[in-house]
């Protein structure tokens, strides 16, 4: 890490302590059959600090038009959308959509658009 980004910011990284990441379960009260929701506490790991820094610089590089923020907004949208009676809405589970995207290929395209001169 200290050869690749500035000294102040490898430094800022650094983890000097850490602990182990931690699973726990929530419940998932309007389920009828007993169910719990996984949580994974990673906050003060190894890499908590890298993971935190890089997603606030390649969050931005993920907004368009498209975005859904938060479901107030999308609802907002819903709202303002004109209709018509053949039209349909679809949602799509998309938990295995990226299951065969090459991760070094991407690494270097969101590398390229993160560093690139404005």
């Amino acid at each position: 890490m200290q050869r690749i980004l500035p000294k102040p910011i490898a430094d800022s990284l650094i983890q000097k302590s850490s602990r182990l990441a931690h699973l726990y379960g929530l419940p998932k009260t309007h389920k009828k059959k007993l169910a719990v929701r996984p949580i994974l506490s990673a906050t003060r790991t190894y890499n908590y600090k890298l993971a935190k820094w890089l997603d606030e610089k390649l969050k931005p590089l993920s907004v368009n038009d498209q975005t859904v923020n938060d479901i107030s907004s999308f609802v907002g949208d819903l709202h303002e959308m004109k209709i018509d009676e053949q039209d349909i809405l679809v949602s799509y589970d998309v938990s295995s959509l990226f299951a065969n995207v090459p991760v070094d290929e991407t690494i270097e395209i969101l590398a390229e658009k993160a560093f690139k001169p404005d």
